[in-house]
């Protein structure tokens, strides 16, 4: 099925995806572990099986954390039903639903939405990024030295900055960037994988928010590959959290 990429239709699908997702999410009982895998919870589990079913109908191949590759299309959407699966189960609201669309070029639609507080972040390529609750736009800031950075692991020492956080979900870490909130975020642990990062990895391009890899490599891969993504708010600053990140 060879389809014409709309992006406004595809975020009108992922909307009411994510919408449906959350009033199911609000019913569920049982937020513990699934007892599939040690890392997976029984929310992740029914998101997924939301997400897979209405992606499906909608003609997209479907690359997710839950279930891998699915499905037929030209289309495919990389999707985390719920990233940051234990912030969910613990009720710390920072957990989301992250949904790309890639086409032949790359990530062509991105939408982030925090299911805890409703907070989304939609951006198409080319045309911008926006969010209807928060403002986009990095904060600037130039130097390692006064910067506030969240991380993704334990750091093996400080990292010359001024403060650090962890929160514990990669996209919201990442749009976080893209609104300011944060001056920079590291992947310490060197463990994400494209579903953790795509869409908020378009979210900040389209913001002016350089992202790369602290080894240099592609982060548009379409695997279950694990790569380290590194963003900050500007250039001079992402040089110095490479850096920083090549030392460990």
């Amino acid at each position: 099925m060879r389809q014409n990429v709309k992006p406004q239709k595809i975020l009108t699908v992922f909307d009411d995806l994510v919408a449906e997702t959350a009033e199911v999410l609000s019913t569920l009982a049982d937020w513990g572990h699934s007892g599939v895998r040690p890392d997976q919870y029984n929310h992740d589990v029914v998101a997924d099986e939301v997400m897979l079913r209405g992606l499906h109908k909608a003609g997209f191949q479907v690359l997710s954390e839950e279930s891998g590759l699915t499905g037929e299309g030209d289309v495919i959407v990389v999707v985390d039903p719920v990233d940051g699966s234990t912030n969910a189960a613990r009720e710390l609201p920072w957990y989301a639903a992250s949904l790309c669309a890639v086409d032949a070029q790359g990530p062509v639609v991105a939408d982030v939405v925090n299911f805890a507080t409703g907070d989304r972040y939609r951006a198409v390529r080319g045309q911008g990024a926006e969010s209807e609750q928060l403002q986009l736009g990095s904060s600037g800031c130039r130097v390692l030295s006064e910067a506030l950075v969240a991380v993704s692991g334990l750091p093996p020492e400080h990292g010359g900055w001024a403060q650090y956080r962890c929160y514990g979900a990669a996209a919201l870490d990442l749009c976080a960037v893209a609104t300011g909130s944060f001056d920079a975020y590291v992947d310490v642990a060197r463990g994400s994988h494209v579903w953790d990062y795509l869409g908020a990895l378009l979210v900040c391009q389209e913001v002016g928010v350089p992202v790369v890899d602290g080894l240099g490599r592609d982060l548009m891969i379409l695997t279950g590959e694990e790569r380290s993504p590194v963003a900050a708010a500007t250039p001079e600053l992402l040089e110095q959290v490479y850096a920083m990140q090549a030392r460990w």
